[in-house]
């Protein structure tokens, strides 16, 4: 099927979706479902995410805004594939950027949607410091538990860094929200700062203010990576709460 299409109608959708269809594999349906406990089982296809790359990928080189323009039908699929186009878009500039990432928001309805969508927005390099102001304003302060996991993911994705580890940090800390995969996104960006801004955030530990159980997620996730040292390890041990 041809996806590099100038403009999309919603009879050549419900085309693509059954082409969609065909690149089911039911073992990895089954398998990948199970991960994803917060998604009904019948609204996944089971089409793997390399083939999903790919499809985004044909898509982006037609008539991408088009596309989104499109009513999905309710599958996993479509929705993960809106993220990948999304992210695929080159901007016209940072207000085009943050429309388009703002309209994907709502699609957003379990971590796998979330992470793959914000290590795919690639274009939050060009504009790091509007970008961040924009997650603090935005993202941050919504009541939608899964834009607080954006924003906890975006941060650990592209702020991880001398530049910014201090107020990540602090913004990490002030998140107070009992959704799991917020709390579950809290403890792997601290995880993830330990490896890459130790002796920062391993400061920031002492005086932590987030809630005991993202605590001791945080410590057994640093305690799991390969990243940091036997040493850092047996220390954040004995902060265990």
């Amino acid at each position: 099927m041809n996806l590099q299409v100038d403009s999309w109608s919603a009879d050549y959708y419900a085309r693509f979706v059954e082409y969609l269809k065909t690149f089911a594999d039911e073992k990895y349906r089954s398998f990948h479902s199970a991960l994803v406990p917060t998604e009904q089982v019948d609204t996944f296809l089971g089409v793997r995410m390399p083939k999903l790359r790919e499809l985004g990928k044909e898509i982006s080189k037609g008539n991408p805004r088009d596309y989104l323009n499109m009513q999905i039908s309710g599958y996993y699929e479509e929705k993960m594939l809106r993220g990948i186009v999304t992210g695929l878009i080159k901007p016209r500039d940072f207000d085009d950027f943050t429309a388009l990432a703002d309209d994907y928001i709502p699609y957003i309805s379990n971590w796998a949607l979330c992470d793959c969508f914000c290590s795919g927005l690639k274009y939050v390099k060009k504009c790091r410091a509007e970008f961040f102001a924009h997650i603090k304003s935005v993202y941050l302060t919504s009541e939608n538990p899964w834009a607080i996991r954006t924003a906890l993911v975006l941060m650990l994705d592209y702020y991880l860094d001398g530049e910014y580890i201090d107020e990540v940090l602090s913004l990490t800390d002030s998140v107070n929200n009992d959704h799991y995969y917020v709390k579950m996104a809290q403890a792997w960006l601290i995880a993830t700062a330990v490896a890459k801004c130790e002796e920062t955030t391993l400061e920031y530990l002492k005086t932590a203010k987030i809630p005991n159980d993202v605590f001791n997620k945080a410590i057994q996730k640093s305690r799991e990576s390969f990243r940091i040292s036997d040493e850092t390890k047996e220390y954040l041990k004995t902060l265990k709460k």
